[in-house]
């Protein structure tokens, strides 16, 4: 079946089930969703045991949701519907083919829609109306996590309501900025389902959180990357070769100091050891012309453009596990503990994503991470899985 992109974003109510927090009292998986598992079996256990426990209430009809936190990471506000998988949406990075399939696998096998994923665009002043009012009546649900933020999520099922927020989005692209795997698992599934000669249903859609980022910016921040298996002292041979490189001292927030200071003139970034830390910046045009050729010209001196090509070059084989963190002190302390390297990057501006997703040029996987990003397990959406050969 031919699929064709929509003008906009081309969004629908959907019958959702709800989380009862109250519920998860004496769980030892308290705050884990179906998502955190390692595992396809543990994931379809988990939510099977939700169910089962009334974790998860099924709502009686469609709707759509407006959502909010707010606390230590950031304030956000938005709203959560089905989005079609023919929209209007941009992307601005890869993805890793290992971790889409283990979606896909995941959408088979326990008939589990992924968590929302996050979308930005530049909002209406009427759909920031309709979700200012409908958070002045009580939550329909709402929840405390251990980060310190206040999740809270109110019903919009009113006719009316959800016709203006569809016509709103309607004429807007949106941006991706959280759930590139789970977009193009999602429109995977979708062309396994279409193959094996299934219509349209439910699988043309993927739940989605989308946040006027007039009125609720969302924050950038960079995806460090941990290589635990890295022999440092070889990385840095082949450094010497590429850039210049200055030893750090101090804490890390000193580090990322020099590092920010750095990365205004240009691509910079940390390699940390287990007990030092050295500062690369200025890369040789060679290095530009060469191992960053592949990128094309507009992404070669971008910081995330050059760590990955760099990183791509002292890796053993393609196989060397990479670990995407977002946290710098956290991705210091693995390291400390297991060995190997910490590359401790910038974000990229927002100007280069916004060109970056305009011109169809996708930036390397895990370049960015915006936040924050919407509690995983608050508002679910189920999706039937036709028998596929």
């Amino acid at each position: 079946m031919t699929s064709s992109v929509r003008v906009g974003v081309d969004i629908r109510p959907f019958r959702a089930w709800v989380l009862a927090p109250e519920r998860l009292r004496g769980l030892a998986d308290r705050h884990a969703t179906p998502w955190d598992r390692v595992d396809v079996g543990n994931s379809v256990r988990l939510l099977g045991e939700w169910k089962r426990l009334a974790v998860l209430a099924r709502e009686e009809r469609p709707a759509m949701y407006v959502y909010e936190q707010s606390g230590p990471l950031g304030v956000q506000r938005g709203v959560i519907s089905a989005v079609h998988l023919d929209s209007r949406l941009l992307p601005h990075e890869d993805v890793t083919p290992a971790h889409t399939d283990g979606m896909v696998e995941l959408m088979r096998a326990g008939e589990m829609s992924m968590p929302p994923i996050l979308l930005g665009y530049s909002g209406t002043d009427r759909i920031a109306e309709q979700l200012d009012a409908a958070t002045r009546q009580r939550p329909l649900t709402e929840l405390r996590t251990p980060d310190g933020q206040e999740h809270r999520v109110w019903r919009l099922a009113e006719r009316e309501i959800c016709g203006q927020i569809i016509d709103g989005l309607h004429q807007r692209a949106a941006l991706i900025a959280d759930g590139h795997h789970r977009h193009v698992a999602a429109r995977r599934f979708r062309r396994d389902v279409h193959a094996a000669g299934h219509g349209r249903g439910p699988w043309d859609y993927l739940p989605a959180l989308l946040v006027d980022t007039k009125r609720s910016p969302l924050r950038l921040r960079p995806v460090h990357r941990v290589l635990p298996h890295a022999d440092p002292w070889k990385v840095l041979a082949a450094a010497q070769q590429w850039f210049q490189i200055t030893a750090l001292s101090g804490p890390l927030e000193e580090w990322l100091d020099v590092l920010r200071a750095r990365a205004y003139h240009g691509p910079a970034f940390i390699v940390a050891t287990p007990d030092r830390a050295f500062l690369l910046d200025r890369p040789d045009a060679h290095f530009l012309a060469g191992p960053c050729g592949r990128f094309p010209e507009s992404l070669r001196s971008m910081h995330i453009s050059v760590l990955q090509a760099f990183l791509d070059t002292v890796r053993d084989s393609p196989e060397m596990t990479v670990h995407y963190e977002p946290s710098a002190p956290r991705a210091l302390h693995v390291v400390r503990e297991v060995g190997g390297i910490a590359a401790i990057t910038f974000p990229p501006s927002k100007l280069d994503l916004s060109a970056a997703a305009a011109t169809g040029v996708r930036l390397p996987p895990k370049a960015t991470a915006f936040g924050p990003n919407p509690h995983p397990g608050l508002v679910l959406r189920t999706l039937p899985s036709p028998r596929l050969p």
